[in-house]
This record gives C-alpha cells, sequence and structure tokens, in this order.
C-alpha cells in the first residue's frame, strides 16, 4: 500500500474520532445550565439601618449569621424551607431604587449601573428574611426585613 493510502485511512478514521468528540461537546455544552446568581448559600454579614426601619441597630445585629439558600426547586430562608419556590426578578434604576427603598443607592455601595431586585414566594408558608433580594453582579447582594438591609455574602 502507498503512502497516499495509509493517509487517506489515517484521516478518514480519525475524522471519525474528532466528529464523535465534536457531537460529544456540542451536545453537552448546550445541555449545562449555568445556575443564576442568586443560587446558593449566603451569609448575612452585616445590618444597614437607612431609610426608614422597624429595627433599632441593636435589633438588627440580631440577623448576623443567619443564612438563606436559593436554589432552582428549594429555598431556605432562614428557618424557613420552601419546596416550590417561584423566583421573580426586576431590573431597576437608581432612581427606582430610591423611590421602591426609600434610599440612596450610593449608600448601599452601589453603582450607577442597573440594579436586579429579585422577589421569592413560596406557596407553602410565609418568609419574612430573605424573600427579596437586591443586588449589582459581583459587586453587593442585600435582603431587605421591614426596612432593614441586610449585606448577603455567598459561601463557597
Amino acid at each position: 500500500m502507498s503512502i497516499i493510502g495509509h493517509v487517506k485511512r489515517f484521516w478518514r478514521f480519525h475524522s471519525l474520532i474528532i466528529g464523535a468528540f465534536g457531537i460529544c461537546a456540542l451536545t453537552l455544552g448546550c445541555a449545562v445550565q449555568e445556575p443564576a446568581y442568586y443560587e446558593g448559600t449566603w451569609v448575612v454579614t452585616k445590618a444597614y439601618n437607612v431609610g426608614i426601619t422597624a429595627h433599632s441597630t441593636a435589633e438588627s445585629e440580631q440577623f448576623l449569621g443567619r443564612s438563606v439558600t436559593y436554589e432552582k426547586e428549594t429555598a431556605k430562608l432562614d428557618q424557613v424551607f420552601c419546596e416550590s419556590p417561584v423566583y421573580t426578578s426586576e431590573e431597576m434604576s437608581g432612581s427606582d431604587f430610591h423611590a421602591t427603598f426609600g434610599a440612596s443607592p450610593s449608600s448601599l455601595d452601589f453603582s450607577d449601573d442597573t440594579i436586579t431586585q429579585v422577589s421569592f414566594a413560596c406557596s407553602d408558608n410565609e418568609a419574612i428574611m430573605g424573600s427579596t433580594l437586591i443586588f449589582q453582579e459581583n459587586i453587593n447582594t442585600y435582603t431587605l426585613v421591614d426596612g432593614t438591609f441586610l449585606k448577603l455574602e455567598k459561601t463557597l
């Protein structure tokens, strides 16, 4: 057999292998869905009383160290468990944020970019802590309890 015959046979065989890997990569790449930014476990690290709030500074500190977990199929807000959460997301400007929450975005170290508010509803029961999530991705994330903004940090 000539060298040209070996080269043709080599490429025919290897093109099948490369094609199979390509199909696998395409199929698996499309099947994996990136989780939402807010999915995971978050811990309350600081409390901010900006604007009108129902808590004193001492009362706000009772939330420190508590955690919330958001997942696609379940959620756990402090000690309240939800099996069928419904998340709704809304983008808002700085002026919308001020009108909604009565506080300036800069008081929570937000930039002038769009702020995302994710509201959480649970048909199982009524959760207070963690039912509203306010964030700018990779900057700051907060939840709101009776006018007190609780800074959240994501656990690894």
